[in-house]
């Protein structure tokens, strides 16, 4: 019971104003409307073995959409997120990439709606020995 006076009862005006204040704070959090933005995202290769190359019309940019608070997304730019595709492992040939929300690298509270193009076709060609000039 003396557990429950001290602990519980002591300054219960001030534990009341915290409650009060964190309930404001919270509301005023949740009240932020949810908005949707769009940005172009470069699209980054990695680990691109040293026998192939990247051949073809392939997009350096995507589109990225995503989902967040309005406030949050007025702070983010391009450079916060970022999609990377691993070619580690790849012969020449043409691979088809499925760019999924999975794959984009973004702040927290940020959440990818969609990504287009979805569907890549990457060429992959045999990378030819640079000539040697003669000195």
């Amino acid at each position: 019971m003396s557990f429950f006076r001290e602990g519980v009862l002591n300054n219960w005006g001030l534990k009341l104003l915290a409650l009060a204040l964190s309930f404001l704070l919270w509301t005023t959090y949740t009240a932020e409307p949810v908005s949707e933005v769009g940005y172009l995202v470069p699209l980054e290769f990695r680990n691109v073995p040293a026998n192939v190359e990247i051949s073809g019309d392939v997009p350096t940019l995507v589109h990225v959409r995503v989902r967040g608070r309005s406030g949050l997304l007025r702070r983010i730019v391009p450079a916060d997120l970022s999609i990377a595709v691993d070619l580690s492992g790849q012969q020449p040939s043409e691979i088809s990439i499925h760019l999924t929300p999975a794959r984009v690298s973004a702040p927290f509270g940020v959440t990818v709606v969609s990504i287009i193009p979805s569907d890549l076709r990457v060429p992959l060609i045999p990378r030819h020995p640079a000539a040697h000039s003669p000195e």
